[in-house]
């Protein structure tokens, strides 16, 4: 259970304004009323939706090859986030993984650039044992480092959406053909919601974050969403809801 809260203006509806028996939530400031148990389970999903018209950045398409429901990832502000510390931060990791690849290509025999590093350690050159140690160091570094790359290219021209197909459902998440997918049953799916998640940071200040939930009859739920805008998260998961749900 969560403290309900309006879909449309996030604000927290009060004890004064829920009527437990009557499964009703009262939101004063978009004079609007929600289903208290869906609230206070994340449903979190607006009525006022209006699926005829999609906000900017999101699209539903029907035709004879089936239903496709999504949402742009694109963020000028997420670019530029991650531009810059994607840029910080792989061009330290280069520095040593240039100096890894040079010690490399040097006990291979096969000559290197001039501007690379040169492989020395202690005034002597760099070891085999030592060149596998800086590699696998390095692995989680260069992970990093390339998700970072990602997600600049996903806020640059990513985006997440659901292909409905008959009896088949798909959830993909990339740029252009590139991406993951999600395999799904529709008749499988049980509900649609938006969940919220809150979290303490390192420095113990509290995080918040939402998504789309799909729960399943059988299957762990799949989750979709989290780097929407709130309008394109509500537009999503209202079209979800009435294509697997009716």
């Amino acid at each position: 259970m969560i403290t309900p809260t309006c879909p449309k203006c996030l604000r927290i509806i009060f004890g004064e304004d829920l009527n437990v028996a009557a499964d009703v939530a009262l939101c004063r400031s978009c004079h609007v009323t929600y289903k208290l148990s869906e609230l206070a389970r994340g449903t979190g999903i607006d009525p006022a939706v209006d699926l005829s018209r999609p906000p900017q950045g999101a699209w539903q398409r029907t035709s004879g090859l089936g239903t496709v429901i999504g949402a742009s990832l694109r963020s000028v502000g997420g670019a530029v986030a991650t531009f810059f510390f994607a840029g910080f931060w792989n061009g330290i990791v280069s520095i040593f993984v240039a100096l890894a690849l040079a010690s490399t290509l040097k006990h291979l025999g096969v000559s290197y650039p001039d501007w690379f590093p040169t492989p020395e350690m202690n005034g002597g050159p760099m070891g085999v044992g030592m060149t596998l140690f800086l590699w696998l160091f390095l692995t989680p570094f260069i992970l990093i480092g390339l998700t970072m790359i990602a997600a600049f290219l996903a806020c640059l021209g990513g985006r997440t959406e659901v292909r409905i197909r008959h009896s088949e459902g798909q959830i993909f998440s990339g740029i252009g053909p590139f991406g993951f997918r999600k395999r799904f049953v529709p008749g499988n799916v049980k509900d649609v919601r938006i969940e919220e998640k809150t979290w303490t940071s390192n420095r113990g200040a509290p995080r918040t974050s939402r998504h789309i939930q799909i729960d399943l009859h059988e299957g762990k739920p799949l989750k979709l969403g989290s780097s929407f805008t709130d309008e394109r998260r509500q537009f999503v998961a209202a079209a979800l809801r009435k294509a697997l749900l009716g």
